[in-house]
């Protein structure tokens, strides 16, 4: 009987290393963007189209990928996923400009939603039963998470020594695991998960409008400073009616891509905004990258470092988040607990934008923002899920996702780039008029500073102007600065709030009730 258990923990254990890979299939390049742009030596807003549509791809195919994952037996699908994988990573290597490179990488991203499916479907199968739910949830999520961090980290180690091939390497490496598990764990070759094929194209067309027109808005929103351009005013305009569209086609569909019913659940609606309020607090993290390499001058290896603090976080938020909802613990407790991390994590990196800071006081916020994910996002995942019956399964999961990786992480990612913009030129602007004769602080500064090019051999105009550049720099720097904290201030704020709110209206006072649905890898 011992023996029993420790097979069926190695087996479980081994499905599950199966999923890391296709988890990553796209994240494993993200630390390398600088020297494939300088690879392919293209404009920055071409490049950001290139970085956007793989991951529009994949999830544009997701619900098509999960109706043909059913039909197909699992050990042919996770091997195929695994060999064509290969080959189109390793095509991505030999691309000759960034079209070719992400038509690879976006063909990558679609198999790699095949190999999701095939890899999480015989622990679905086989092991949902035995465990529950909360257990399940925490486990995707501890893989999900923690092999993101070590992959950055390990990626951006190795990158730095040999180059941004390294990553198609390392994932090509990936995927021969893959083979091997498979050809190990996956002794049938079943599709016990198969019925009729039925599938919603029109929906599925109108969806990928959706998308491409968040993509424009995403890779060239900035750029045009949003509803001041036409376009952008249009492309909006053109979403609005295509939700028109879409809420009058299902009317006349039988199984739609997202059916209107799943918002007959309160849990939905709530989790579906719970899922969004968490992508906009976890989407600032760009901003403490950018203070580290524009401002600090960090190099890669140490931002690196950040994601084994985060790793931390995960280690203890997640286990202890699982146990806690498997033991039946308030739904309250654990909202607070992570809304709070989450406000610790702004209100600390508040205090810390300022020149100089050392490396090390980022460790400690950083463990913070891990511990907020840690006991945010398996709580989400579950409570958007509860009593949602099997076939309203697909169209919870696609709200979940349009909401907290389409609205809050990508749109909302772009939108907060503009509003840094914005910010930084008012604090440049206010920060400049006080520049005047009548600021004897500045003029001190500039007199000293003119003094030192002089004393370089500079004629007086040259020692003039290199003295105004220089106390112009500090002032760009000091603008970029008081922009962050303002951001953080007013994220630490939204962080907060729900926990006042939650208290007030003793909302979640309740474990969390039943969960028959997979959970939502993404």
């Amino acid at each position: 009987m011992f023996a029993g258990k420790k097979e069926s923990i190695f087996t479980l254990l081994g499905l599950y290393i199966l999923t890391i890979p296709f988890f990553n299939a796209l994240n494993v390049t993200s630390y390398d963007n600088s020297q494939i742009l300088g690879h392919f030596g293209t404009s920055t807003t071409v490049f950001a189209y290139s970085s956007y549509i793989p991951v529009f791809v994949m999830l544009a195919f997701l619900p098509l990928g999960l109706k043909i994952g059913k039909q197909i037996p699992i050990r042919t699908m996770i091997l195929s996923a695994s060999f064509l994988s290969i080959f189109f990573n390793t095509a991505s290597l030999f691309a000759t400009n960034i079209f070719w490179f992400t038509f690879w990488r976006s063909l990558l991203a679609i198999i790699s939603i095949i190999g999701i499916f095939a890899s999480m479907a015989p622990i679905l199968l086989k092991y949902n039963p035995k465990f529950n739910m909360p257990i399940m949830y925490g486990i995707i999520q501890f893989i999900l998470q923690g092999s993101q961090q070590i992959y950055k980290y390990f990626g951006t180690q190795f990158t730095s020594i040999y180059d941004w091939t390294f990553s198609i390497h390392f994932l090509n490496i990936n995927f021969l695991v893959c083979i091997i598990l498979a050809w190990y764990f996956y002794k049938a070759d079943v599709a016990p998960m198969k019925s009729k094929f039925q599938f919603d194209w029109r929906g599925w067309f109108i969806l990928i409008l959706f998308y491409t027109v968040i993509l424009f808005l995403c890779a060239e929103g900035q750029s045009r400073n949003w509803f001041t351009d036409a376009k952008i005013a249009m492309a909006f305009a053109f979403l609005v009616l295509l939700i028109g569209v879409y809420l009058l086609h299902v009317r006349f569909t039988s199984e739609p891509i997202i059916d209107p019913d799943v918002f007959k659940y309160k849990n939905v609606i709530l989790g579906s905004f719970l899922f969004f309020y968490i992508g906009v607090m976890n989407g600032t993290g760009s901003i403490v990258t950018g203070f580290m390499t524009g401002v600090l001058g960090f190099d890669s290896i140490y931002i690196a470092r950040t994601h084994l603090a985060l790793l931390i976080g995960l280690f203890i938020a997640i286990p202890l988040s699982s146990y806690l909802l498997y033991k039946r613990i308030y739904l309250a407790t654990i909202w607070i607990a992570g809304f709070a991390c989450f406000g610790m994590y702004h209100i600390m990196l508040y205090f810390r934008f300022y020149p100089g800071i050392a490396p090390t006081d980022f460790l400690v916020p950083f463990i913070f923002k891990g511990l907020a994910i840690g006991f945010l996002y398996p709580i989400s995942a579950l409570y958007i899920s509860e009593g949602v019956p099997p076939k309203l399964g697909d169209s919870r999961m696609m709200s979940g996702i349009i909401c907290r990786v389409i609205i809050a992480t990508l749109l909302g990612g772009s939108i907060l780039g503009t509003f840094i913009s914005n910010t930084n030129i008012q604090h440049k602007t206010g920060i400049s008029q006080q520049l005047s004769p009548i600021n004897q602080l500045a003029q001190k500064k500039l007199a000293s500073s003119k003094r030192n090019y002089l004393y370089k051999g500079l004629s007086e105009s040259e020692a003039q102007k290199m003295a105004e550049k220089n106390l112009f720099n500090q002032t760009a720097q000091a603008s970029i600065l008081l922009a962050y904290k303002d951001i953080y201030l007013v994220m630490s704020a939204i962080c907060f709030l729900p926990i006042f709110i939650i208290l007030l209206f003793r909302i979640g006072r309740r474990p969390i009730g039943s969960v028959a649905l997979e959970p939502i890898p993404f």
